[in-house]
């Protein structure tokens, strides 16, 4: 089964300005993104606005990223959904047109127990092959349901459940994630500003946003790791902490659009209701990238 590892980038949708998906954008995108260094993307999910694409639409942006990407690299599709049978539905898709492996974020919008949530996830996991990587995806903020540690550890005894993608600012939940699960079952970090500390306490890599921007520092991040080099990461901690800030760590995603277009992209929007910068803030932002890109590229 393939694994996420190490930087994992869950890329933006680019949409044009009528809001239709741009696959030229798509393309631009990820051939920056693999000219970096980068090798695991994470497609559709919350920097993917995912849940502004209706279902037809995401399963043609994965059959795109799965092509286009092809050797050069592994495309994991987000296929969770407030509807059970939707996200066993995408799941299916997502194997059938060779992707890496799937994520799923909670339940949303409702109210969902853990017995709920743990129903959903191994309804997911049969409903693909008992070899294709599932990632639950753990991200309370917004779904407003929190998947649990006891609830994990149930769902990592399950062959295909390999991991868990969790976007909480929380080191204590993320130990008991790692110490309350098989040493082979991957803890993903999503919150750059406590990425260090995830990784060297046994998180296996990081889903980061903030990368789509800047990919080449995060690579810089892990070749530091990889060296035992933990002066240089915690510089490069420093850095990503800066780049979240001025990049909104994605509660805008109008931020890593715009940054994009500063650093060469063609014009990308967001979709309604997500409205793009005002001139204002654009001044601001492409002052704030102009700054990194002199100081730190």
């Amino acid at each position: 089964m393939k694994r996420m590892k190490n930087l994992v980038v869950p890329t933006i949708t680019p949409f044009d300005e009528k809001g239709k998906i741009d696959p030229e954008g798509i393309k631009a995108h990820f051939d920056f993104l693999i000219k970096a260094g980068v090798k695991d993307f994470y497609i559709l999910g919350t920097t993917g606005e995912v849940f502004l694409i209706n279902i037809e639409e995401r399963k043609i942006v994965a059959e795109l990223a799965v092509e286009y990407v092809g050797e050069r690299g592994n495309i994991f599709v987000q296929v969770g959904s407030i509807s059970t049978k939707e996200a066993c539905d995408l799941a299916q898709h997502a194997e059938s047109i060779g992707a890496a492996g799937i994520g799923a974020v909670t339940p949303f919008y409702f109210n969902v127990s853990q017995r709920e949530m743990e129903n959903y996830y191994l309804e997911i996991a049969k409903s693909v092959s008992n070899d294709f990587s599932v990632y639950l995806y753990n991200l309370p903020g917004c779904t407003t349901n929190d998947l649990l540690p006891e609830t994990v550890s149930k769902l990592a005894r399950v062959k295909n459940v390999v991991g868990i993608k969790n976007s909480m600012e929380d080191i204590l939940r993320l130990s008991r994630l790692i110490d309350e699960t098989p040493d082979d079952f991957d803890v993903i970090i999503g919150s750059d500003n406590i990425l260090m500390s995830a990784i060297l306490y046994g998180a296996k890599g990081s889903v980061s946003g903030n990368a789509n921007v800047f990919p080449e520092i995060f690579i810089e991040f892990y070749q530091a790791i990889k060296e035992k080099n933990y002066d240089k990461a915690h510089e490069k901690q420093i850095i990503i902490r800066h780049i979240a800030r001025i990049l909104k760590n994605g509660a805008s995603l109008a931020y890593f659009k715009q940054a994009l277009i500063y650093r060469g992209f063609m014009p990308i929007y967001t979709r309604k209701p997500l409205l793009n910068l005002d001139q204002k803030e654009k001044d601001i932002l492409n002052n704030e990238v102009k700054e990194i890109i002199k100081n730190y590229l």
